[in-house]
């Protein structure tokens, strides 16, 4: 072949080439944008490695949504090893004590479950209301269990009381895990009303578009739950227990992590919280972004205590409360990486 033929080839593949890598990086940039629902202006604070936090549209009164995206000029792996952990989240503050549930735990499962004193007692004297997420059976049940505790020493009604609540979060995950959200026993209010996390946790995962723009099967999946799991996903049940409000709260979620356009996707709910809130969701994403790794996060939570007189100025304070924990948290995920920007 002639060698001016082979140069004016070459010239061509590497033309070729250079289009082809030109276009990926372009796509990759608007697959960024778009699916992370940022403008311009935002995308430009992103390459700064300034925080995006953004509100989120809202789609009851008992709502709270926000999202923040943040740049890390770190490699994706590494991210990903961190973002991994769930024994506790990494992005995850406040923890006092995690642990994990097998699929079909015993009473050893929860054994450390202890209340406080002032919870126990609490507990033993809870009504309908907001002070313990408690359905109308659980309630019926404490009636029988504290008529059964006359004359019984104050330390062992104390332990009696821990015993019992390690009952109602034995019995909330046995049914979470055999009907998914479906079988998530609604929380009795005052004057016979109730707040429902079932529903709130349907809203939640519907309202999510970056689940419907990654995968309808993906939401259809999420929202089924147990009927079927994501191809190459796995899942995890942690018990967690933080400081909400002041007071320690033993919590139940699914965690369900996979891969996703080389990165990793966590979809996150909270099926029962004993106080404070009702429900929560959220969902946690890392992706390959020019030198690094963009990290984005969702989080919708559910609480009687933005509804009502002054709901809106409610809402601004509650979304407010929920940045700032947000950001800590991506905070604490910049100092394990070593790096912010």
């Amino acid at each position: 072949m002639p060698r001016k033929r082979k140069q004016v080839i070459l010239s061509w593949l590497l033309c070729i080439l250079f289009i082809f890598f030109e276009t990926s990086a372009f796509a990759a940039l608007l697959d960024i944008e778009s699916l992370l629902g940022i403008d311009k202006s935002q995308l430009t604070e992103l390459d700064k490695g300034q925080p995006i936090v953004y509100d989120l549209k809202e789609g009851s009164s008992d709502e709270l949504a926000v999202g923040l995206i943040w740049y890390f000029p770190v490699p994706l792996e590494k991210v990903v090893e961190k973002l991994r952990l769930q024994e506790p989240d990494i992005l995850d503050i406040d923890v006092l004590a995690h642990g994990v549930l097998a699929e079909h735990p015993g009473q050893g499962a929860v054994k450390s479950v202890s209340l406080s004193k002032e919870e126990a007692l609490g507990l033993l004297e809870a009504e309908p209301g907001e002070e313990f997420n408690l359905s109308s059976h659980e309630f019926e049940k404490l009636k029988a269990f504290k008529h059964a505790l006359k004359r019984t020493p104050q330390r062992a009604i104390e332990d009696a009381a821990s015993e019992y609540f390690r009952e109602i979060l034995l019995q909330r995950h046995e049914a979470y895990r055999r009907e998914g959200i479906n079988a998530i026993a609604p929380y009795m209010r005052k004057h016979g009303a109730e707040s429902k996390p079932s529903l709130e946790l349907r809203q939640s995962a519907s309202e999510s578009d970056i689940l419907s723009r990654l995968s309808s099967g993906l939401l259809k999946e999420w929202l089924d739950y147990p009927k079927s799991l994501p191809v190459g996903a796995s899942e995890e049940f942690p018990l967690v227990e933080k400081n909400v409000e002041g007071r320690s709260a033993i919590i139940l979620r699914h965690n369900i992590t996979m891969d996703w356009n080389g990165g990793l996707l966590v979809l996150t709910r909270e099926y029962y919280v004993p106080h404070s809130y009702n429900s929560s969701q959220w969902i946690t994403g890392s992706l390959p972004y020019r030198e690094g790794t963009v990290v984005f996060q969702q989080v919708r939570s559910f609480t009687d205590q933005v509804t009502g007189t002054g709901s809106t100025l409610k809402h601004l304070v509650g979304r407010q409360l929920l940045q700032d924990k947000m950001l800590r948290s991506f905070e604490q995920l910049c100092g394990v990486l070593g790096r912010c920007n």
